[in-house]
């Protein structure tokens, strides 16, 4: 039986100097973006308020009780007792993802980076955050 198990180590140690088989591009990077993309597909826990001046407040998704989107690309939402207010342009989609709480960031754009994007692409140009009467 000790001749069995000297006979299985050198076959298991032989299988472990072998390197481990490369696969096409493709299968690698199928992979590499399966990997990157399911972090992503979970829900956020909440939502981060980027301004301009680079001031970040977060909202917990828990407490986002109703979102409103107005055509014309303006989009309200209610975090309990707070209220925000996004502007922009091609925001359907930001109404999407915050709805289904994939949404990690909105943002406030810069000038510089409103000149840089496409017709088609969303752009938030104003946040405006209203505080309620609870103390966070």
């Amino acid at each position: 039986m000790a001749e069995s198990n000297l006979k299985r180590s050198a076959v298991l140690e032989k299988i472990l100097q072998h390197p481990a088989p490369r696969h096409e591009p493709e299968v690698e990077e199928a992979r590499e973006s399966q990997q990157t993309a399911r972090p992503h597909s979970r829900e956020a826990l909440m939502l981060d308020v980027i301004r301009a001046d680079g001031s970040i407040e977060s909202f917990p998704y828990a407490w986002l009780a109703r979102i409103k989107y107005q055509p014309g690309d303006t989009i309200t939402l209610r975090f309990g007792t707070n209220e925000i207010s996004i502007e922009g342009r091609n925001l359907s989609r930001t109404r999407e993802l915050i709805s289904e709480h994939r949404m990690r960031f909105v943002r406030e754009d810069t000038e510089m980076e409103h000149g840089l994007k496409s017709e088609e692409a969303p752009h938030i140009e104003r946040i405006e955050i209203k505080e309620g009467d609870e103390e966070l």
